[in-house]
């Protein structure tokens, strides 16, 4: 076993960029060759205590190095490995979907907590206990939001819009995948939408293409592209060339763009009292709250991720 380990870290520790330089530094090595003994082999860091003898077999040192090759091509873990772990489950990824993140269950949490305590303006305001809470995730990708709150929420019905169908491909198999069925999923640009929304003619037939019961909500969520252009040169070589730029990235001179839009869409399809929770930029908390804020949104909380970032607002439609 030791003599696995200290070869799958060495392989690690030589996948380097286009530039040469080290991808993983020691800690990340350390972790990826823990994370891939157990996903392929299955062998945690307790089987290694309590077993030191056991060795991966030929097909798992096979498969461990399919893996090490397509990382050494810069290919991230999950997407070598064919999926992601999110909220307890595993979710299908491939290079038409961003990988999902820990920030994003926590944002997943948030919602969660309130819906089982009651922290939502547009329920109290019904009081109606047999009604349905209605979700609406918006840029679904993976499904990760939308597939998790479908599953943890009793009751709730779900609505999954992203712009990109082979997007929309990954996240129903990751419904069928989860015996989840509790949700719908469409294709549309929010933002053409949005542009429109105010023409008659065509908000009528565009309002048509959400499902008969799918068209106004409690919550609206989303984890929207976020990342301005300038910011490319500190990211990741991974991240920028093996996950959807279309779900990444904005204008530098619009950063806000993707909020104000969805702002708009939960001023027609909120219900009243109902919630908007959205994933951030870091840099730009306080200008998405004075957003929200004017356009008449209250109760408005930023939130910090576990790392002390700003990385989460919840606002309210008012219920007026």
């Amino acid at each position: 076993m030791l003599d696995t380990i200290k070869l799958l870290r060495a392989k690690l520790s030589r996948v380097a960029d286009s530039q040469g330089l080290p991808l993983y530094d020691e800690r990340e090595v350390r972790a990826l060759s823990d994370m891939l003994l157990e996903e392929v082999c299955g062998i945690t860091r307790t089987d290694r205590l309590l077993h030191p003898d056991r060795i991966p077999t030929a097909d798992q040192r096979t498969r461990l190095k399919e893996i090490i090759v397509q990382m050494e091509q810069g290919i991230p873990v999950q997407q070598a490995l064919g999926y992601a772990w999110f909220y307890g489950e595993r979710f299908k990824v491939s290079p038409d979907v961003l990988i999902p993140r820990p920030e994003t269950a926590e944002l997943v949490d948030w919602i969660v907590d309130d819906a089982r305590s009651r922290r939502l303006p547009s329920r109290i305001v019904s009081d109606d206990e047999a009604t349905p809470l209605t979700i609406c995730d918006v840029g679904t990708g993976s499904g990760c939001i939308a597939i998790s709150l479908a599953r943890v929420i009793e009751g709730a019905k779900v609505l999954a819009l992203d712009v990109s169908a082979p997007a929309l491909n990954i996240a129903r198999t990751n419904s069928c995948q989860q015996h989840v069925d509790n949700l719908q999923f469409v294709q549309i640009d929010i933002l053409s939408y949005v542009d429109n929304m105010d023409s008659s003619a065509k908000s009528t037939s565009l309002h048509e293409t959400f499902p008969q019961g799918y068209q106004h909500f409690d919550i609206i969520v989303s984890n929207p592209p976020y990342v301005c252009r300038n910011e490319a040169s500190a990211m990741s070589e991974i991240v920028l060339k093996h996950e959807p730029a279309l779900a990444l990235f904005v204008p530098d001179d619009d950063p806000l763009r993707f909020y104000r839009a969805i702002a708009r869409f939960g001023q027609k399809h909120l219900n009243k009292g109902g919630s908007l929770y959205f994933e951030i930029n870091t840099a730009f908390g306080q200008a998405t709250c004075q957003l929200l804020e004017a356009m008449g949104y209250s109760n408005i909380e930023l939130r910090a991720d576990v790392t002390g970032r700003d990385r989460m607002i919840k606002a309210v439609l008012s219920a007026t």
